[in-house]
């Protein structure tokens, strides 16, 4: 009897039996799609024609309106000077320094300008490093200055002491006797100073000669000395050493030297890491007693990193 080899398909037609535990899949209905609904019918018409005569009212309108807008400001936001205020003032008159800043009365408010007068303060009167500008309507201004803690003392070119600021400005002159009150400054002097006005350093003249006769060109400038100089002052006063420094040298750039007080003989070598000097120092002396005084080696060329102190004998 022949049998018939089995394939292990089924013809498609057969129906496949549903496997226990399994829900057989229900064929996906499509959806009818909605009949739409007829819009409201739209209705195009022209533009209206250009109304020249309401656009020109309507700009008469922002114009006029603009106009007493300034007018009002003019007319009733003036400076009253028996009102303007002056605060942080030591050193300076509140009047003293109302004159300098060039406010008139009757001024109008709004062309108040901080910059200008903060300039016109700073130049009259230089130991007002900051000026600030405040405005209260309807008449009144606010002026509100710093003034400079600590100046510094150096040597002009004719024997004359003057006072400087930490940023280079030169501040007044003064006498030997004040000047000593002061962080003296020394290894250079100054040419020609202007109070107000930035300092500027004498150059030095060559007076080496080589055997052939000719001289022997200036290797550091005046110029040099001096900024080196005001680097140490920012970073004196960036560390709160404010005043605490008797004098600073600047005599060789390769020899740095500062007293602090009468206590401390400071070595700080070259120009190299003058702020971590300075702050290394600072915080060295902090820790050392109130009776301790010598030379204080901050140079890091005797020992490498480290502060060598040596007692004065």
């Amino acid at each position: 009897m022949e049998t018939k080899e089995r394939t292990g398909c089924r013809p498609s037609s057969q129906k496949q039996k549903a496997v226990p535990g399994t829900e057989p899949r229900r064929p996906a209905q499509k959806r009818k799609p909605r009949p739409q609904q007829p819009g409201p019918e739209v209705v195009y018409t022209q533009p209206g024609p250009f109304n020249r005569n309401r656009f020109l009212l309507h700009l008469a309108t922002v114009v006029l309106v603009v106009l007493a807008m300034v007018f009002g400001v003019s007319l009733f936001f003036k400076v009253d000077l028996e009102k303007t205020t002056v605060a942080g003032n030591e050193i300076y008159t509140p009047e003293q320094i109302v004159a300098a800043s060039g406010l008139q009365g009757g001024e109008n408010l709004m062309t108040v300008r901080e910059t200008a007068i903060s300039s016109r303060v700073m130049e009259k009167l230089p130991y007002i490093y900051k000026v600030r500008v405040g405005i209260k309507l309807p008449d009144t201004v606010k002026l509100m200055v710093e003034e400079l803690d600590v100046v510094y003392s150096v040597e002009a070119e004719d024997g004359q002491w003057w006072l400087l600021r930490a940023d280079g400005q030169v501040v007044e002159k003064t006498n030997s006797a004040d000047a000593g009150q002061h962080t003296k400054l020394l290894g250079v002097k100054l040419h020609s100073p202007e109070q107000g006005k930035m300092a500027a350093a004498l150059e030095p003249v060559p007076e080496e000669t080589t055997a052939e006769g000719e001289t022997v060109p200036v290797t550091v400038s005046g110029s040099q000395r001096l900024q080196t100089a005001i680097t140490i002052f920012q970073y004196l006063e960036d560390y709160g050493i404010i005043g605490g420094a008797a004098s600073v040298n600047v005599e060789n750039l390769s020899e740095l030297e500062l007293w602090y007080g009468e206590r401390f003989q400071v070595t700080l070598g070259d120009e190299t890491q003058l702020a971590y000097k300075i702050q290394t120092m600072k915080s060295t002396i902090d820790r050392m007693n109130d009776y301790d005084s010598g030379i204080l080696d901050v140079s890091f060329t005797v020992m490498e990193d480290k502060v060598v102190y040596t007692p004065f004998s």
